[in-house]
Parts: structure tokens; C-alpha cells; sequence
């Protein structure tokens, strides 16, 4: 019986040391480990820039490595102490995040000013004062602009850490002064475990969320929580299915401006028709890679076959800078009449 109790122990605290280890995060083990090694070495950079899909994780990734920056104990970030509770309630007087008012805002040149009068100050409590800009690719290139004294001139306490969902999103001046790190989407079997920890939902509907998530952990756990979601993703794909259906111009031009009045929607819709439009690709190149969109296989395998590679990459490719033209505060209705005119019938 003891030596059940004692096992139990040791399995209990190597499970908490792994989390420890991996900054209590789902996944991203080689940047966790890149970024423990500059903290352990002390040759952190004063700016990095964080890369991946719309709900990978980036804002969550941030704000671990605030916290193993600003921990108090000696496992780093130990998630106890007052520092690492702070930054995790997002409560800290040294952290700070900075976004736009919403999603496809504009993050203002004002946002940027406040911000850097806050970095001049000496930290109050923390090692580190922490800045994450979010979503950074809706700051015009004004405010863009606007960051690059703080780039230049780094103070020896401040850290900044900004969040772009692609890399050709940022000026290339603010990328030379970053160190990059590319999340990549995790395995939905890593995803699937992760939501299988955290939700008491039957596993067969976490394993569907987990596939549909494409590696994204931050959307598999807001669905997860709120599984109307998944009725906002059929809407989604339902509707680009009708409109590769409708050849004529003039019926684009209508779903377009009906499309255009309600920009947040549209961004969500946005980043469902990339996954789609993905899944065309590499069914189209005969890939043995696994598809997100399994409840649609039948359609895509459709325009699979009836498409070719390089036409699902444009389409790919199109919508992807659709979605960064409406971070940059562009004509909404131009920028959607434009990629509706430019998909094939299928």
C-alpha cells in the first residue's frame, strides 16, 4: 500500500514538474526551452516577435514568459508566487498589454506614446517591466514607426513582446530589432489531451473541437467553452461553399456587401475559409497530411478534384491577404470584392 501511495507521489510530482517545466503551457516545448535557456544564461533580447495563426496561443505564450521573467522562485515561472499570480490575473503594475479596442481596430499611435512614457519608469516591483502588444499587425505604419525609438534605445529592464499572426504584416525595420518565434500549431492530439484536462464534456466532442482546431489551442478552448462556436464555423464554410457555387459577378458583388457590414464577423469567417481553403491544397497535392475540416471532406474532395494545386493556393494566398488588408484599416467592402472576384467557380 506504501509503496502505491509513494509511486502516486512521484508520478504526481513529475507531472507538476513537466507543467513547470513547460511554463504550464499545451505544446510549444522548443520555444518554452529556447527562451528558459536565454533566462537561465541571462541573454535575454529586449524585443521578440511572435508569430502564428489567429488563436495559437501567442497572448497566453506572452504572458508565461512574463512570468518566468518576473518569477520569485527558483522553477521558473513557479506559478505561486505573488509576481506569477499577478501576471496571470493580469493585475501586475510592470506588465502591461497593449491592443487595439478590438479585433480589426487600429492600434493608435497615442496607445504607443502612453506606453513608452510607462517604459522610461523603472520597474516598481518586477526585474522586468513587460510590454505585450497584441495583434501588432493593426498598428498602421505610423504607429509602427512610433516603437522603433524603444527598439533602438532599449532600456536594460524593459522587454517587449509583440504578436503578428504573419511575418510580411510587420515593417521590416521593427522585424531587424526582434528576436522571432514561430508557434506552430499543435498536433489535435496534443490539443485533445489538453481540452481532456481542462473539460468535464464528452470526449467524442472534444476530439471533434481538437481535429477542427488546426493546432490551435486558444480556439479549441474558447469553443470548448462555448461550443456555439462550432454553428459560427458551419456558417462560415457554408457560406463559401455557395459562394464558389455562384459563377456570377453581379451575386458576388451582393454577398460582398452584405459580407462588409460587419467587419469582426467577417474577420472570424476569414480565418475559417483559410483553413478551407488548406484543406483544398493538400488534398489537391495528393499530402498525407491530416485535414481540419473532416465534417466537409466529401465537398472538399470535391474541388479537389474539380481544382488544381496552384488555384486552391492562390485562393489560399488571397484570402490570407484579405485578412491582412482589414488589419490595416482598408476599404472593407473593396478588400472582400476583390477576393470574391478573385475565387474559382467550384
Amino acid at each position: 500500500m506504501m509503496v502505491a501511495v509513494y509511486h502516486n507521489e512521484v508520478e504526481n510530482r513529475k507531472k507538476m514538474n513537466q507543467q513547470v517545466n513547460n511554463w504550464f503551457l499545451s505544446g510549444h516545448e522548443w520555444a518554452v526551452q529556447q527562451l528558459s535557456r536565454a533566462i537561465a544564461n541571462q541573454r535575454i533580447g529586449h524585443a521578440y516577435l511572435l508569430t502564428g495563426p489567429a488563436h495559437i496561443g501567442k497572448t497566453t505564450f506572452a504572458k508565461a514568459f512574463a512570468m518566468a521573467l518576473n518569477c520569485e522562485s527558483t522553477l521558473r515561472p513557479c506559478g505561486e508566487c505573488r509576481s506569477c499570480r499577478l501576471i496571470a490575473q493580469d493585475g501586475h503594475v510592470d506588465v502591461t498589454i497593449v491592443e487595439a479596442d478590438r479585433v480589426g481596430g487600429t492600434l493608435k499611435i497615442d496607445q504607443i506614446r502612453e506606453l513608452q512614457h510607462m517604459l522610461a519608469l523603472r520597474p516598481y516591483e518586477a526585474t522586468y517591466r513587460v510590454a505585450i502588444l497584441r495583434r501588432f499587425q493593426e498598428a498602421n505604419p505610423a504607429t509602427q514607426n512610433a516603437i522603433l525609438k524603444t527598439l533602438e534605445e532599449p532600456a536594460s529592464s524593459v522587454i517587449l513582446i509583440l504578436t503578428v499572426e504573419y511575418i510580411d504584416q510587420i515593417l521590416p525595420t521593427i522585424l531587424s530589432r526582434c528576436q522571432i518565434i514561430n508557434l506552430r500549431p499543435l498536433s489535435s492530439e496534443q490539443v485533445y489531451n489538453a481540452l481532456l484536462s481542462q473539460f468535464d464534456t464528452d470526449p467524442s466532442t472534444l476530439e471533434l473541437i481538437a481535429r477542427l482546431s488546426g493546432g490551435r489551442i486558444g480556439w479549441a478552448i474558447r469553443t470548448a467553452h462555448d461550443p456555439s462556436q462550432l454553428e459560427q464555423r458551419n456558417v462560415a464554410i457554408q457560406q463559401l461553399s455557395d459562394i464558389l457555387a455562384n459563377k456570377s459577378r453581379v451575386e458576388r458583388f451582393k454577398i460582398a456587401e452584405f459580407l462588409s457590414k460587419d467587419k469582426d464577423t467577417l474577420r472570424i469567417h476569414l480565418d475559417y475559409w483559410i483553413t478551407f481553403w488548406r484543406d483544398v491544397m493538400l488534398l489537391a497535392s495528393g499530402s498525407s497530411a491530416e485535414i481540419i475540416n473532416v465534417d466537409y471532406s466529401d465537398r472538399l474532395k470535391e474541388l479537389a478534384r474539380r481544382l488544381d494545386y496552384k488555384t486552391a493556393h492562390q485562393a489560399l494566398e488571397h484570402t490570407r491577404q484579405a485578412t491582412v488588408q482589414l488589419g490595416q484599416n482598408v476599404n472593407t467592402r473593396l478588400a472582400i470584392e476583390v477576393l470574391l472576384l478573385r475565387y474559382p467557380a467550384g
